[in-house]
């Protein structure tokens, strides 16, 4: 779950990037800092990053040209 905070601090940094390299409604994947893959589906990506070798909770997945709040609470 640590690799979140940076994923997240990349996001903030990556988001014009996302918003204007990928249609609206991509998947876009955040690890280690940089853009590491997109697919059409969520799901097509989940199967995408486990070929790549990534770990759940080792990337953050953000939908291109979705409203998201600056911070959310999640509880576990």
């Amino acid at each position: 779950m640590q690799a979140r905070t940076p994923n997240q601090a990349a996001y903030q940094r990556l988001r014009t990037e996302i918003e204007t390299k990928f249609p609206k409604g991509r998947f876009v994947a955040i690890a280690a800092g940089r853009i590491v893959g997109d697919a059409a589906s969520f799901e097509e990506l989940e199967t995408t990053l486990r070929a790549a070798g990534l770990r759940q909770g080792e990337s953050l997945v953000v939908e291109a040209g979705a409203e998201l709040p600056e911070y959310v609470n999640i509880f576990i």
